[in-house]
């Protein structure tokens, strides 16, 4: 009898805990999921890092809210461009390794662009557009990413990365992005924060 109880209490202490440790550490454990059913990785892509002697690195890519001073991995200083740029016309504004190509029929009319990299040594920009109205293109916009550095002559081990504010996520624009030798090319339909970092990820 008495060891039927113990058996008893012993399955109640494994369920009890199994409940409060949750099954996210099993190697049967689901996906980590967001609450709109899709799939997020578990750890953030490795973004690129060029110190100013032109030694390359990775970092992990922050996944929470980035206000512009959060990214500083090597406490070097901030980039900032702004253009007003003619849609019809089109135009380009670069900020330290990064070049933007707005081609012409873009958008209608004019408007400002401003390209910023909070941390001139992180590969990470911010990208907007005034009156936000005409954040969304006509023809896509790109975004040119210059990764050379001593000793890499082909950048196609890495490729583009957009923040997505609302998952807090970094998703893949591989699809999106070609590579030629050091610099990677990619078509944006709008402007947000984007990063370049190892692809595969």
């Amino acid at each position: 009898m008495r060891g039927l109880l113990r058996t008893k209490a012993y399955a109640v202490l494994v369920g009890a805990c199994l409940v409060l440790g949750g099954c996210t550490l099993f190697p049967t454990a689901p996906a980590n999921t967001a609450t709109d059913g899709s799939s997020t990785p578990t750890e953030p892509p490795p973004l690129v890092t060029i110190a100013p002697d032109g030694t390359m690195d990775f970092t992990p890519a922050p996944l929470e809210t980035l206000p512009d001073d959060t990214v500083h991995v090597l406490r070097a200083t901030g980039l900032k461009a702004g253009a007003y740029v003619d849609g019809d016309l089109g135009g380009r504004v670069s900020a330290g390794r990064y070049t933007l190509v707005v081609p012409p029929g873009a958008f209608k009319g004019t408007a400002f662009i401003t390209l910023s990299m909070p941390d001139s040594t992180v590969m990470v920009c911010d990208l907007s557009i005034q009156p936000s109205t005409s954040n969304h293109f006509d023809v896509p916009v790109e975004l040119n990413a210059d990764l050379s550095a001593p000793g890499k002559t082909d950048a196609s081990d890495c490729t583009t990365y957009w923040y997505d504010p609302v998952r807090m996520d970094w998703v893949s624009m591989s699809s999106k992005s070609r590579c030629s030798g050091t610099l990677i090319t990619t078509d944006l339909e709008h402007f947000s924060r984007y990063g370049s970092g190892k692809a595969g990820w």
